[in-house]
């Protein structure tokens, strides 16, 4: 599940009152800065890792699976992250378990029927995050955190990783969360260390998050016309309708209603919202919708990952 961890060691926690010479002799690539108040800094690499060292501590960013498994087109699980951790905090010489997580990413990859792109219009919107579709992802941002779908092999191969075999002529989707900021706050904790990452506990919350912030994304349903219950004009306008939304997508439907917003076209703000409500129910509607066969078998992916979260 673990991917990118980001860490912040103070110089209390380090063990070593020199961070700037001890770096030195364990990190690559060293590099001298100096800030505008005339303090000096230096950067420089441990394998992916990318390393700041300050008088006042040290950050290293980086993808803890590709540092510790060689790549990142798979993550770690609770235990590999121990390794991982412990391995890092031997190859830099400090005592790292102690240091803060300012970031972590919670992913998993699926082998999906279809190529990941058929189902991102499936996924709608998200209360209080922002939903930005690219041609081949799509995020999910609200400031403190980031979900994303996208395809990790497209995404490998422009990098020019070396695919496994088992990959070749997969649809491997991604499903990635990350948790960018104020992690103490998010998940309830006095401060989230290195050695929180594996706590079986906290690992277990994480996975959890993980899988209600996938439930939270409104699922959109494919629209099916049906003549059979139309009854009176109102069946009909209320068909043709969705008939239209069918043709112009619902995604783009909301994205027309959020460029009206940004023109100004209402004079009341609140129209906006009610707009968009009264689509999704339109879109909604028992008798005349069905869930996609495409979101099943993602729900059923990423439900199939929390009963195994070890």
């Amino acid at each position: 599940m673990y991917d990118s961890v980001f860490f912040w060691l103070g110089i209390e926690q380090a063990g070593t009152k020199n961070l700037l010479a001890h770096a030195e002799n364990h990190l690559t690539n060293l590099t001298e800065h100096y800030r505008p108040d005339g303090q000096v800094y230096l950067s420089g690499y441990l394998k992916n890792y990318k390393a700041n060292i300050s008088i006042s501590g040290i950050s290293l960013k980086g993808s803890l699976a590709k540092y510790y498994l060689g790549d990142n087109l798979h993550t770690l699980t609770r235990a590999d992250s121990q390794r991982a951790v412990e391995k890092l905090s031997d190859e830099v010489r400090l005592h790292l378990l102690d240091a803060k997580v300012t970031r972590f990413d919670l992913a998993q990859n699926f082998l999906m029927r279809h190529d990941p792109k058929a189902y991102y219009h499936l996924l709608g919107d998200c209360q209080h995050y922002k939903r930005i579709e690219q041609p081949e992802s799509l995020y999910y941002n609200n400031g403190m955190r980031t979900k994303l779908f996208y395809n990790k092999i497209a995404e490998a191969k422009a990098k020019g990783v070396n695919l496994p075999e088992v990959l070749t002529g997969q649809n491997c989707l991604r499903y990635e969360m990350r948790f960018t900021k104020r992690l103490p706050n998010q998940f309830n904790q006095h401060e989230v260390t290195a050695s929180t990452l594996y706590d079986e506990q906290f690992y277990l919350m994480a996975v959890k998050k993980w899988q209600q912030e996938y439930n939270s994304i409104q699922k959109l349903k494919e629209i099916n016309l049906n003549y059979e219950i139309m009854k009176t004009p109102k069946d009909y306008f209320k068909q043709l309708q969705l008939f239209a939304v069918q043709v112009i997508g619902q995604d783009n439907v909301m994205k027309s209603i959020d460029q009206m917003r940004l023109q100004g076209i209402f004079d009341k703000p609140e129209y906006y919202s009610r707009l968009k409500k009264e689509v999704k129910q339109l879109c909604n509607t028992p008798e005349l919708t069905t869930s996609s066969e495409l979101i099943k078998e993602l729900d059923n992916k990423v439900d199939q990952v929390c009963k195994h979260y070890r």
